[in-house]
């Protein structure tokens, strides 16, 4: 009869037990939350070369999840970014190895652009760069008209490449100028020749020096070639070649036919280089002739002011005109 009493007990107790889940494994906490990850908005920046530009950016900070943190981006911060959009995407990961990402875009775009991009300085000793002929003194190539303009305009449109051929032959009058021209457009293939002769056969008729800036003129339109043609600089009375009462009516009248000339062949109008130098005689050089180092750069910047005007133009998209991109010198 007791045994009886103690197994009915026993089957209670464990009837019990079991009805208050004493079997069931004891449960872990659940894990904490992961990462999470906020990037920063889209961004826009100018290209500084051709192939886009360099690109820093703060990488973004978690929250959340188990410290400590690695965040990588791809690309990463600081790497060249192409023109056009690109898409970034970071990624962090916490001790716990669990992840979380986001991304953004990154666009490099093109606001300023020029349709031609090939320029030949075409002229005498002052393209070529001389300070004095007797005794000659030529100035460094940084140093020239040409050189200095191909830097103003790259430092312009720092996302196309730009050159100033400088193709100046001292003591050159435009007879041979007219002659030399064609051979060297075929081997430069210039977009744009920029046209200054005339100073070195004052002595010539102003029509004999009228019809050779004609055939350069001519010659370079066959061939697609724009021009911009410059006036004639003054001089001064150091200058061997000076004649009073004869020098100055001579450019004078050589200027007018350029202004002419411009006018019959549609080119826009002359850099007026003779009223830059009128207005500024300090900057021609002691030998009364060639421009001093800050008359190069003026002349360069006359240029790039005219060139800008002509073929610079706003751009409000990444639609860069690539065809305008040209191969470097």
């Amino acid at each position: 009869m007791r045994l009886l009493s103690n197994t009915t007990f026993l089957v209670t107790v464990l009837a019990a037990v079991t009805a208050c889940g004493g079997s069931s494994p004891i449960q872990p906490p659940p894990p904490p939350p992961g990462p999470q990850l906020s990037c920063p908005t889209a961004m826009v920046r100018e290209a500084t070369t051709s192939q886009g530009t360099d690109v820093h950016f703060d990488a973004p900070t978690p929250t959340g999840g188990r410290e400590p943190y690695s965040v990588q981006c791809d690309p990463g911060s600081s790497s060249l970014f192409a023109l056009g959009e690109t898409a970034v995407r970071c990624t962090a990961t916490d001790a716990n190895m669990a992840q979380a990402s986001c991304g953004f875009g990154v666009t490099v775009r093109v606001s300023q652009t020029i349709a031609k991009t090939k320029f030949l300085a075409f002229g005498d000793s002052i393209t070529d760069g001389a300070v004095s002929l007797a005794p000659l003194i030529m100035l460094g190539p940084p140093d020239t008209y040409p050189f200095k303009l191909e830097q103003m305009l790259l430092e312009r449109y720092p996302s196309q490449s730009i050159v100033v051929l400088n193709e100046g032959k001292g003591g050159e009058d435009t007879r041979e100028g007219a002659r030399r021209l064609p051979q060297v457009l075929a081997a430069a293939q210039p977009e744009v020749v920029l046209l200054l002769e005339g100073i070195n056969n004052l002595g010539a008729s102003t029509a004999t020096q009228a019809n050779a800036l004609r055939t350069m003129i001519r010659d370079s339109q066959s061939r697609g070639v724009d021009v911009i043609i410059a006036t004639v600089m003054p001089v001064q009375p150091t200058w061997r070649q000076y004649q009073p009462g004869v020098t100055v009516p001579k450019i004078e009248a050589l200027n007018h036919q350029i202004f002419a000339l411009a006018a019959e062949f549609n080119l826009g109008p002359p850099v007026d280089l003779y009223a830059l130098f009128d207005a500024n005689p300090h900057l021609i050089g002691a030998d009364g002739l060639h421009p001093s180092l800050e008359g190069q750069t003026r002349m360069a910047e006359a240029f790039r002011d005219e060139i800008v005007r002509r073929y610079g133009s706003d751009a409000t998209s990444t639609s860069l005109h690539f065809s305008a991109m040209r191969r470097p010198r």
